[in-house]
């Protein structure tokens, strides 16, 4: 009566396996959670990312860290060098990797002469993480005969920029009527053929002219941001939309020489 037959054993056996399973899937379940946190962390721009294969487009989003830092490409954020090559490189390596973040960070100022931020070569969702300063040329050299833009993104999918940097146009040698400056003044920060565009908390100060513009663009956020000039700074516009749809404006301080915002169809 106290011995066990084969089917009692077989019932044991059952039971302490299905406790063991049980205990092991916990653990591995903890330690996938850990993975996942490791895993948003910065991977250096060294280190080739590759995007994961069987994961829709939320997951790859999810999945990518790659940080792209512009002291990392030779910028030295000293408000006197020219930082427009370190930029230039930071952004190619940076389109490579989709959901991934170009860093300009806090605590330098980089000097940048007129650029173009392409994306038609660019993956998806790239974000343009802004904590320091952007200062543009003062001098008429870099401008030529006259540009219609100093920061310019284009043929974008998706994009971002966003933080607590500021873009200083330092608009005020085009100003006054000394003569040195083209008279094509350029818009600050430019963003044309894009969708999904997402523009927040940044500063964008004393521009040369426009401060900032949505040209042939759909799908645009913009919230949280602070456009400023002096008050006697001529045609210095806050925000001007031209060709595109689908804009949402919100919780932005508009505080120029101009027009605060204009649009155009």
């Amino acid at each position: 009566m106290n011995r066990f037959n084969l089917k009692d054993l077989t019932l044991i056996l059952f039971i302490v396996f299905s406790v063991w399973s049980s205990s092991f899937e916990n653990c591995c379940a903890r330690e996938g959670r850990q993975y996942w946190r490791q895993s948003s962390k910065a991977v250096p721009a060294s280190v080739l990312v590759k995007k994961p294969k069987g994961y829709n487009h939320a997951g790859r989003r999810m999945l990518s860290s790659a940080i792209f830092n512009v002291l990392d490409y030779g910028a030295k954020g000293d408000g006197q060098t020219d930082d427009t090559k370190a930029f230039e490189a930071a952004w190619a390596a940076a389109c490579k990797v989709e959901a991934s973040t170009m860093v300009v960070p806090s605590g330098s100022v980089f000097f940048v002469l007129p650029i173009t931020f392409s994306g038609s070569s660019c993956e998806q969702n790239i974000v343009f993480q802004l904590d320091g300063k952007i200062i543009a040329p003062t001098s008429s050299q870099p401008w030529g005969s006259g540009l219609l833009q100093w920061l310019d993104f284009t043929n974008l999918k998706g994009f971002t920029i966003k933080g607590k940097g500021i873009i200083d146009g330092q608009g005020s040698v085009w100003w006054g009527d000394s003569g040195n400056m083209p008279s094509t003044k350029p818009t600050a920060l430019r963003f044309y053929g894009s969708d999904g565009v997402t523009v927040t908390g940044i500063t964008i100060q004393n521009s040369q002219q426009t401060h900032l513009k949505f040209d042939n663009c759909k799908t645009i956020q913009v919230y949280d941001i602070n456009v400023s000039s002096p008050g006697d700074s001529p045609n210095t516009d806050g925000i001007h939309l031209q060709n595109s749809q689908d804009v949402v404006i919100y919780s932005t301080t508009l505080a120029c020489g101009n027009f605060k915002f204009l649009s155009r169809v």
